[in-house]
């Protein structure tokens, strides 16, 4: 009994471990240093590094708001910059690739929301420029494929002279903007603000709103719930870059040459991040990237950016099934087919181990009444009931604890292929069949006003007929306990992308196959 309740308790602390990777959806690591409240915005903010302490994310502006006249568009071939002349700030920022929803008729997503800072707002020492009156030396500009064109912005406030360049390519997400400041009083660092992305860049219908700060100080990734900012300041140097990314989409800015400072902050109630770069010959040269989290755009692009794709622990399983993934959908030209053959090469390639469990489950099944009978012979020696188990064990080639084995074999591919799904931006507006017309979406069969969600309801139906099949071992409140798990598992599924939820139903349904003729060959 004892022996049987130790393998319960594993088995259960696995699953309880792989259901705890699966629920996740970020890692927080909290950079080293003593937590601190936030300063009150235009006060010195505190900083986790020994470093000096930085100023705080946004600095008063020059001078009161004016009005900022006509903005200067930006076409490219994949985005539309809108920037202010109050400023030089982005008012929008549109992916043209991209689209808001799933609607034909849906505009460009915009990664730029409406609040009182907008980003690439800079901070020069203890003062902004957001209400600085700048004049563009272009209204528009438009740069396609290899071609290049730049827009500078030139203003004068408290006797500075200050100019902003921002240089575009046609074909990329990548903008460079250059802040030189001249003048009495020349800060020794200019500050590039950052501002959460709109709850639309979310993604996946996972937690709506959900996003991070990031910041990357090589090789450590550096993550922080942008709703936890008001909570703690985090100041670091060294950075490589900084800002905020949701599942799909992510705004960062990072020095042009060589590292700098970040600091996670708030404005008011908005969460901020702000990257500090050194000046140099009077100018600070920073790189900005907003786009797409798609993991080999970001490799091509440089910097370090594709850092951003958490895979978790398993990414040297979840990289290799993503490229796959990809591969399936050329060649069938619909990502929810992509995924059930995916699931079923994974299924096929661990085949042996589940085969390997189902047999050792099925022996133990078939020496139950021996093991029963044992307890009752030995119930007052404990030494000599071990000793006839392990000999009942032998006589049959079982191991208790060999239908562990293949479970921890399996869960890296299992959590590998979760968080491959799970990061692939691929899956966002990616229709499959009938209802679901988006994978990244819960999904939902509106009948009479009531969204159904039929994909997870045949989910949970297809893990309690597994777990029917499955040969039963101990005693009836144990099973009555396993049988509800299904349960446990559909509530939770209620609310995962329909891709994921796609994903765990074909794995169900090839599991039952191997477990019907698995019963039917049993002897």
């Amino acid at each position: 009994m004892e022996q049987r309740r130790l393998l319960l308790a594993f088995a259960l602390s696995l699953g309880l471990l792989w259901v705890y990777q699966q629920f996740v959806l970020r890692k927080y690591p909290q950079h080293p240093g003593p937590s601190s409240p936030l300063a009150e915005q235009g006060q010195p903010a505190p900083t986790t590094s020994p470093s000096a302490a930085a100023p705080a994310p946004v600095p008063p502006a020059f001078q009161a708001a004016v009005d900022t006249g006509e903005p200067v568009v930006v076409e490219t071939d994949v985005l539309r910059a809108t920037l202010t002349t109050a400023g030089a700030r982005l008012q929008s920022l549109e992916l043209k690739g991209y689209q808001r929803t799933v609607a034909k008729d849906s505009p460009p997503l915009d990664l730029v929301q409406a609040a009182a800072v907008l980003p690439l707002t800079v901070a020069l020492g203890d003062k902004s420029d957001a209400a600085v009156v700048y004049k563009p030396s272009v209204r528009e500009l438009e740069v396609h494929d290899g071609n290049a064109g730049d827009v500078v912005f030139s203003g004068d406030a408290d006797g500075r002279h200050i100019e902003k360049r921002f240089h575009f390519s046609g074909d990329g997400y990548l903008f460079d903007v250059t802040a030189a400041v001249t003048g009495p009083g020349t800060p020794g660092a200019v500050g590039m603000l950052l501002t959460p992305l709109p709850l639309d860049t979310a993604g996946g219908g996972r937690t709506p709103g959900r996003e991070n700060a990031i910041g990357f100080t090589p090789p450590k990734l550096v993550e922080k719930a942008a709703t936890d900012l008001a909570k703690q300041t985090l100041t670091f140097d060294g950075a490589t870059w900084g800002g905020f990314a949701a599942q799909y989409f992510m705004t960062v800015a990072m020095p042009a040459d060589g590292t700098g400072r970040v600091v996670m902050g708030v404005a008011g109630d908005l969460p901020i991040v702000r990257v500090d770069v050194p000046v140099q010959d009077g100018q600070s040269r920073f790189v900005v990237f907003a786009g797409p989290k798609d993991r080999n755009m970001l490799m091509s692009t440089g910097h370090d950016l594709v850092r951003a794709i958490d895979f978790g622990w398993f990414w040297f399983i979840a990289i290799p099934l993503l490229s796959a993934l990809r591969v399936l959908h050329a060649a069938l030209g619909n990502y929810g087919l992509a995924i059930i053959a995916l699931t079923a090469l994974v299924k096929l390639a661990t085949a042996p181990l589940t085969q390997t469990t189902f047999r050792n489950m099925r022996e133990m099944q078939k020496i139950q009444p021996q093991m029963a009978k044992l307890r009752e012979r030995y119930k007052d020696d404990a030494q000599a009931l071990n000793k006839e188990m392990m000999e009942l064990y032998r006589r049959h080639r079982v191991n208790p604890f060999m239908g562990c084995l293949p479970m921890f074999l399996q869960l890296p591919i299992f959590v590998g292929l979760y968080n491959a799904l799970l990061h692939s931006i691929e899956l966002r507006h990616a229709p499959f069949v009938l209802w679901i017309n988006d994978l990244s979406a819960p999904d939902r069969l509106m009948v009479a006003g009531f969204g159904i969600p039929v994909l997870t309801l045949f989910m949970g139906a297809s893990m309690f007929l597994q777990q029917w099949l499955t040969p039963q071992q101990g005693d009836p409140t144990q099973q009555r306990m396993m049988m509800f798990m299904p349960l446990v598992f559909t509530v939770t599924f209620l609310n995962f992308p329909a891709g994921l939820v796609l994903y765990w139903l074909v794995n169900n349904v090839l599991t039952i196959g191997q477990q019907y003729l698995n019963l039917r060959s049993a002897p």
